[in-house]
């Protein structure tokens, strides 16, 4: 006859102490267990052996990503009709639908690396985030204890401690990221990006393919709408590259140290290539461009795009540093609020907007808020598809708009029911001023309750250009081939099709295009540790 008594175990859960990881109190915990026994036999029990890893080289324990110079193409824009009009280039951020007047792409930063943590199970790989204490190399912006390493914002007084390369809630996602806009007389709408992970990582990958598969990993992209930060600037001296505009903008000067000399970064003419603050210093039919063609047969010249710019290797220069530079040759910030602070580039010179560094950041009165993007990583092929409702065609994303108005809904908390806001501060404590996400394959349904903005779209339909209106989005990615645990970094490219909500602000909104999709492709190397 079996006997069952409930036994009482207490089980300590031990705080945790790193930081920025709050300390935990340790909480004791009653957990009933059953336990049967018997007057007539002997029970027996078995376990199940730990899985093994069987990755070359070892079990792994970290995997890291950075980012490079994308080359090549990797993906394309489908039309009805018209199937890949529209190539997407690999190293590229494109956003909006076909109404963007932004020249795409914006070039993702290289050297931007993301460090995550590893399990194993035979090939298999389950990815989680890292923490600021895992990865190491953080480092103070601004303050007292500038450019020295921090652990959390208590080591940075008057500063704060950039959590550089990890993966999880609070991490940066790569260098500040410069969104320019080269259309003729645009620069003012140029934007700085700083990314920042607002839920830690998740995904699984496989060692034997190099594979990853919907690494997730959701940005908060906090916008600065900076336009052109440095209209002329040093050349030679002490300090070149430094900011050197003076209090009229652009063709007004203050001295460049060292016997520098303070030069036009502003733009150029399309047919003379000379220095130029407008339109109206250019000859008659010529126009005044913020970038200028490097190489070919119109080298010097004033461009926008690189098709501005014939000839083999030629390509089209901006002047726009809506971020703050990390010069690479003085290594001191040029603009922004640690203007003449120590800095080491997070980026290479890849073009005028770069290097950009966390060390040198954005002045935070030109924050125009966050956005939330839900940023999923894979080295597959993956598509996005858009639907025709009621109200328009070709919708990728969609948010709660006024049709009529073409305007967008924002709401207490982003509910259909909540308030009407145009702030933070309009909402109950702890609420948040956000637009309303619909399901475009739901037609108008979830926006029904959106009092003033029942309808499910976007800003323009299609995406990424006006060629043609696009109903497929297609991003190739490329596996790594089988990784060695502790072997060299191997090349891997990442891609992600996502949604932007509107910013609120008119003239980002209209330059970008949004709300509308969105889509990267992060070209780098991959390494198991």
């Amino acid at each position: 006859m079996a006997i069952m008594r409930v036994l009482p175990v207490v089980l300590l859960a031990a705080g945790a102490s790193a930081q920025p990881v709050p300390t935990v109190p340790t909480l004791p915990i009653t957990i009933p267990i059953t336990i049967a026994t018997t007057t007539s036999t002997t029970s027996t029990t078995s376990s199940t052996a730990p899985a093994t890893c069987t990755c070359t080289g070892g079990t792994p324990t970290r995997q890291s990503f950075t980012t490079g110079v994308g080359t090549g193409s990797c993906g394309h824009l489908d039309a009805d009709g018209n199937p890949g009009f529209f190539p997407l280039a690999c190293g590229g951020l494109y956003f909006g639908g076909a109404g963007v007047s932004t020249p795409l792409p914006s070039t993702i930063p290289d050297l931007g690396t993301t460090v995550t943590n590893v399990s194993c199970n035979g090939t298999a790989l389950t990815l989680s985030g890292t923490t600021p204490a895992d990865t190491g190399g953080n480092r103070c912006s601004g303050g007292t204890n500038h450019h020295n390493a921090c652990a959390s914002n208590a080591d940075c007084p008057g500063g704060a401690c950039k959590f550089l390369t990890c993966s999880n809630a609070g991490c940066l996602f790569g260098p500040p990221l410069p969104v320019p806009n080269g259309s003729h007389s645009g620069a003012a709408t140029s934007t700085c990006v700083i990314n920042t992970v607002a839920a830690n990582g998740a995904g699984t990958g496989d060692c034997a393919a190099g594979t990853t598969t919907s690494y997730n990993l959701p940005l908060g992209s906090a916008l600065f709408l900076a336009g052109d930060l440095m209209p002329m600037r040093c050349s030679g001296g002490t300090a070149p590259g430094a900011n050197c505009t003076g209090g009229g903008a652009c063709g007004t000067t203050t001295a460049c140290p060292g016997g520098g000399t303070c030069v036009n970064d502003t733009g150029r003419c399309t047919d003379n290539g000379g220095p130029c603050c407008s339109d109206g210093d250019c000859n008659v039919g010529a126009t005044c461009e913020s970038a200028a063609c490097v190489g070919g047969t119109n080298d010097g010249k004033g461009c926008i795009t690189a098709a501005d710019c014939p000839g083999a290797g030629a390509h089209c220069r901006t002047f726009i540093q809506p971020c703050p530079i990390c010069d690479p040759t003085t290594n001191t910030c040029d603009g922004g609020p640690n203007n003449g602070l120590t800095c080491t580039p997070g980026a290479s010179p890849v073009d005028g907007d770069f290097p950009t560094s966390h060390d040198c950041p954005p002045a935070t009165s030109l924050g125009i808020g966050t956005l939330s993007i839900g940023f999923k990583l894979d080295t597959g092929t993956i598509t996005q598809t858009a639907v025709d409702t009621a109200d328009q065609v070709n919708v990728f994303c969609g948010f709660c708009k006024n049709k009529t108005l073409n305007s967008f809904a924002r709401k207490c908390d982003g509910a259909a029911t909540g308030a009407n806001c145009t702030g933070d501060g309009n909402c109950p404590a702890g609420q948040h001023c956000l637009p309303i996400a619909c399901n475009p394959a739901n037609g108008n349904a979830d926006c029904a309750a959106a009092t003033g903005f029942t309808s499910c779209g976007q800003r323009t339909s299609g995406a990424f250009t006006s060629n043609d209106v696009a109903r497929t989005i297609v991003e190739t990615g490329s596996p790594a081939g089988s990784q060695t645990t502790g072997g060299a970094a191997q090349p891997q490219t990442l891609v992600s099709i996502f949604c932007i909500p509107p910013t609120f602000n008119t003239l980002v909104d209209s330059a970008a295009d949004l709300p509308g999709p969105g889509a990267a492709v992060l070209q780098g190397t991959v390494q198991l540790q």
